[in-house]
């Protein structure tokens, strides 16, 4: 199971964990791990600037932390991705799981 952790400091975004996988198929025909794959990685790619992040990136295992303030724009860009995987949540939950 995939698990993602958002937490959030004074209503501001403050980290972003994605751990695990979905094993909803055989390696390399997840749909599930794919899905989450392409809306993190496509985020992560869209934000300003990773530098005002701490961040880890590995199979199976991601994490983003704000080092301080973030600009509006990446506001929208991760919200934009928690909104993809609670989309993702809603048609597969028991290959992944969302906290908030």
């Amino acid at each position: 199971m995939i698990k993602v952790k958002i937490t959030y400091l004074d209503n501001k975004f403050s980290s972003l964990s994605v751990k695990g996988h979905a094993n909803s198929d055989v390696y390399g025909k997840d749909t599930v791990c794919a899905a989450v794959s392409a809306v993190v990685t496509g985020g992560l790619n869209a934000l300003d600037n990773i530098r005002n992040y701490n961040y880890v990136y590995e199979e199976g295992n991601i994490l983003l932390e704000a080092k301080g303030n973030i600009s509006n724009h990446d506001e929208i860009v991760i919200q934009t991705i928690v909104t993809g995987l609670k989309t993702i949540e809603e048609s597969y939950p028991k290959f992944i799981k969302i906290e908030q």
